[in-house]
Formats: C-alpha cells, sequence, structure tokens
C-alpha cells in the first residue's frame, strides 16, 4: 500500500480512527460542529452490527500494516457514545478482540454512574474524555460544570481514568484564561485541553483579546508547568498538546460515509489513509523566517474553509497570529525567571 504523505515520516505518529457510534446526544451546545452540519431529525441512529465489524477489520489491517513509528488508536464518539449504553461496553469488547487496542471514549460525562463506571471497568473501555464546560460561561444546552467535575473526581481512577477533555474558550474569555485553569485545577487537580470557538463558530480575535491570550498563557505555563500538563488550542498549535508525535484523526461514521463493507476493505482503508492529506492540508506559507515555521506543517482542515463566512485568507491570517501568539508566549513563561 502507497502511503499518503503525511505517513511517510521516520519519527513518532499516532493516528487514531475515530468511530461515530451514534447520532444521538442528550446535550444541544449552541457550538457544536457536529450537529451544525447534521440537522438532528436525520442522524437520530446508531451504528449497525455489521458496519461497526467491518470498521474492526480495517483498524486491525491498518495496525497491521502501517509502520511501527505509526501508533494506531481508536476513539469512540458521536453524538454521545454513553447514550449506547451496555452497548457500548460490547463494542468496546469487540474492537479489542479484532484489534487488540483498548478504545477511549468521548463524553459529556452527564450520564456517567456508579452502575455505569463499574461496567466500564470491566470491560475494554481504556478511559474516558470527558468535555467540560468553562465554568465562567456555561452554555445553555449543556450540563452544570461543578456536576461534571465532581463525576471526574468521584470516578477517576488508576483503572479507570475519566479524564478532562476539550474546554471551549471563546475570544472574549481569553482574559479569564488562568482563573479558568486556577478553578479546574482546584476542583479535578488537573487541566482540560483548552480549545479556542472553531469552524462555524470561529471569529478572527483582535489585538486585545491576542494580547489576553499571550498574557494568560504566560501565567498559566509559568504556574502550572510544574503541576499537571498544559494542552492549549491543539487546532492552531499540535506540538504544545501533542508533544514531538504528529497526531492524525481519521474519521469513520455510522452513516457509512465511505460506504465500507466486508469486500472492500482494503481499498476504503486506502481511501481514508489519503483523505489525511485532505484532512491536513500543506500550509504554503512564505514567511520562511518565521520562529514557528517549521511547526506548521499539520494544519487541520478547519482553518482551510471559511464555513460561508469568513475568507480563506482572513482566516490563514488568524491561525498565523494565534499560533505565534500561543508559541511565543508558551516559550517565554519557560524562558524566562519568575
Amino acid at each position: 500500500m502507497k502511503l499518503p504523505e503525511h505517513l511517510k515520516q521516520k519519527k513518532k505518529i499516532i493516528l487514531c480512527f475515530s468511530i461515530l457510534v451514534t447520532g444521538r446526544c442528550n446535550a444541544n451546545c449552541s457550538y457544536c460542529h457536529y450537529f451544525a452540519a447534521n440537522p438532528r431529525d436525520k442522524i437520530m441512529t446508531d451504528i449497525s452490527d455489521e458496519l461497526f465489524d467491518c470498521y474492526c477489520k480495517l483498524i486491525k489491517m491498518a495496525k497491521n500494516i502501517l509502520p511501527k513509528n505509526i501508533e494506531v488508536q481508536c476513539r469512540f464518539s458521536g453524538g454521545e457514545p454513553t447514550i449506547l449504553g451496555d452497548r457500548l461496553f460490547d463494542l468496546a469488547d469487540r474492537v479489542y478482540k479484532a484489534t487488540g487496542i483498548r478504545p477511549y471514549v468521548l463524553t459529556n460525562g452527564a450520564l456517567l454512574d456508579d452502575c455505569f463506571i463499574e461496567k466500564a471497568k470491566v470491560s475494554k473501555i481504556n478511559h474516558f474524555y470527558v468535555s467540560m464546560e468553562n465554568p465562567l460561561e456555561v452554555d445553555s444546552g449543556s450540563f452544570d460544570f461543578y456536576q461534571i467535575a465532581a463525576k471526574v473526581k468521584k470516578y477517576n481512577s488508576e483503572k479507570l481514568p475519566i479524564i478532562p477533555a476539550v474546554t471551549i474558550i471563546a475570544n472574549d474569555q481569553f482574559e479569564n484564561l488562568f482563573k479558568i485553569a486556577k478553578i479546574f485545577y482546584e476542583e479535578i487537580g488537573c487541566l482540560p485541553t483548552f480549545n479556542e470557538l472553531s469552524y462555524g463558530k470561529f471569529q478572527p480575535p483582535t489585538k486585545r483579546q491576542l494580547q489576553d491570550l499571550r498574557d494568560n498563557v504566560i501565567k498559566v505555563v509559568k504556574f502550572f508547568k510544574d503541576k499537571t500538563p498544559i494542552k492549549i488550542f491543539p487546532y492552531v498549535s499540535p506540538e504544545l498538546s501533542y508533544g514531538t508525535a504528529e497526531h492524525y484523526i481519521a474519521e469513520v461514521d455510522f452513516l457509512n460515509k465511505y460506504q465500507v463493507d466486508a469486500n472492500n476493505i482494503d481499498e476504503k482503508l486506502f481511501q481514508i489513509l489519503n483523505r489525511l492529506d485532505i484532512d491536513y492540508p500543506k500550509y504554503d506559507c512564505r514567511i520562511t523566517d518565521c520562529d514557528w515555521y517549521g511547526s506548521c506543517s499539520n494544519l487541520k482542515w478547519v482553518w482551510t474553509h471559511g464555513f460561508d463566512k469568513l475568507e480563506i485568507d482572513n482566516k490563514l491570517k488568524s491561525y498565523c497570529l494565534l499560533k505565534k501568539t500561543l508559541n511565543q508566549a508558551f516559550y517565554d513563561a519557560l524562558a524566562t525567571e519568575d
């Protein structure tokens, strides 16, 4: 199999197959990009056993044929995967049996309770990533920050980690980033992955907001660098969230957009892998003397789409400004003494 350009490297690469197992969700977040692109009444369904087994075979093939420097992972997303109840554990056990990979689950955490967690512990689920709200600006369609934080704190264990995932930080909240980080640390002892408001909801940051972002990132890094991992805006600077390993997501869903079946696994795997060169386009930046030029190669497709609102040139300009702000702030915080 001919590898796509993104996988033709010798350094470590993480390739995660994200299986959208359901279109159902118990939240109605105003910023949700998934339901912005997919009307709820059209996708209120779950993945079929037949299609799921095809995806298991596809992931197994990828694991067997890709170079050893590529770590193949699997995650369940949606929708809200925990809506599947006991079937979620069955799916986890089946993908593990087929591939030897323990999947992790992206969830809003609302349905986690004592019974669910005990069942999850004896399943092959590796961990749960729980998306959490900005405690200073909870979306009306989501769940209370402190209730979800209590669940994360209560159920997190060495046997089954319950880890905070993404927290959306809108531009006007850049000035509160350090305050938000301290609330998280006080409540659960670690930080989530802070993410900009992206996709169709993205707004170019103002000069003032960029300065607020810089000031707060410096404070966050200085305060938390010896306390807990810091992950900020991975769509902008994945190098600050994933380290030296390049991280790619290959998404397959319950609607079977690739039309995978039992007879075309190898053909569709080739198609899905080559999609990475589209989902992570090369950024042909001409400012080659920029300090961060070398880290712009892992660009996510959202920066090359205007979503009928922004011109692409303006979107990429915002990407550039955000990346320089974030990376320089990280560097300055680590390079200067307190």
